[in-house]
């Protein structure tokens, strides 16, 4: 067994209403100039004015792009420095946590966001306290060590990570889910899922994260029909909410596999939405893997009110059709001139973290049959 080393925020706070105790997030010695990140839609809401009065003074930044380019990224840091903010809180979906994440890193340092993307830097100490708060329930962003970043200069994405940038506080509070769109619900949802199953059979898989993951499994598969199809459903909400946290608590520690290694170059070559490339490529990955994972997919299958491998593919095929996620590329603008750059580039920690080693013929196929 591999050695086991836990590392989450030092506080998660998780519940309806969880909300109302962001005031007492940041010490009171660092509410001199907090900085609010948020996607425009918390804006719109008036949440991010709610949450602003909890705070001594706030700075408010809502230029953050889907995808947390770099450049983007680079904006927000230039924009706090100047500011000299003394905390971040970070309020929406995957990319909004990821570029706000990654600035708190960053801006105590000397450098740009691009070298650290690409190492020629690497982080040397803590960065800025940092509160993130998810308005969205799939990416996990809120309790990781990692900020997935996008370089749309070369199309290549992928993480800055260190344990400092782990954030000082998760609030999770499933009524912000409630707003959320049934296509965006339905893809975070995927994605939140595909990291519970993935972590479940990861080579660093163990005893404490397949626990996590194994109910993560199940509280996402049989509430996110409801969650998608009846959006007001504020008990399925909260049953995603907290099976997309299982879930992350479980891939922060184990890692993930194949559908990851060949989302984030596909998403990033063909302008496709994360979750939804995941959902797309789960099944596919599942079946290639299931000659070495057939007992632990078995095992997932229960969660899943299926009673084998082959009902357990099946059910999640029929999930994604349920909450209208295509099961192919065929809608999307794809090229064949890219798959050599998507076989580069899916050679990824996750990717050496499946349970079978997958070919770049098997790549080949597999994208040529979607």
């Amino acid at each position: 067994m591999h050695n086991i080393q836990i590392s989450y925020p030092q506080n998660i706070i998780f519940g309806e209403n969880s909300i109302e105790q962001i005031g007492e997030s940041i010490p009171e010695n660092l509410q001199n100039n907090v900085l609010i990140v948020s996607g425009k839609h918390s804006i719109q809401s008036g949440l991010v004015a709610q949450i602003a009065k909890k705070f001594k003074n706030t700075q408010i930044y809502s230029d953050i792009p889907p995808e947390a380019p770099l450049e983007g990224v680079q904006k927000l840091v230039n924009f706090a420095k100047t500011k000299k903010i003394t905390a971040i809180c970070a309020i929406g979906g995957g990319s909004v946590i990821d570029s706000a994440k990654c600035a708190a890193a960053i801006i105590p340092l000397e450098g740009s966001v691009k070298d650290y993307f690409y190492a020629k830097k690497t982080i040397s100490k803590k960065g800025l306290f940092f509160v993130a708060v998810p308005t969205t329930a799939g990416s996990g962003a809120e309790i990781t060590k990692n900020s997935v970043l996008k370089d749309t200069e070369t199309e290549i994405k992928q993480s800055i990570r260190h344990i400092t940038m782990i954030p000082d506080i998760a609030i999770i509070d499933p009524i912000l889910t409630l707003s959320c769109p049934k296509k965006l619900t339905a893809a975070c949802g995927m994605d939140a899922l595909t990291q519970a199953i993935e972590s479940y059979t990861t080579v660093k898989a163990n005893s404490i994260t397949k626990s996590l993951a194994s109910c993560a499994v199940k509280k996402i598969y049989n509430n996110l029909n409801e969650c998608c199809n009846t959006p007001s459903a504020i008990c399925a909400r909260t049953e995603v909410a907290e099976g997309s946290l299982l879930s992350a608590m479980a891939f922060s520690q184990s890692g993930l596999g194949a559908v990851h290694g060949l989302a984030h170059p596909i998403g990033s070559k063909w302008n496709i939405p994360h979750g939804e490339i995941c959902s797309i490529l789960l099944p596919h990955i599942l079946e290639l893997n299931s000659t070495v994972s057939d007992t632990e997919y078995s095992e997932l299958g229960i969660q899943c009110n299926a009673t084998s491998t082959k009902g357990f593919i099946d059910n999640i095929k029929k999930l994604s059709k349920e909450i209208g996620i295509s099961n192919n590329l065929k809608c999307y603008s794809t090229d064949k001139n890219d798959i050599d750059f998507i076989i580069k580039n899916s050679r990824s920690n996750s990717m050496l973290g499946n349970p079978r080693f997958i070919s770049d013929n098997e790549i080949v196929t597999l994208l040529e049959k979607l």
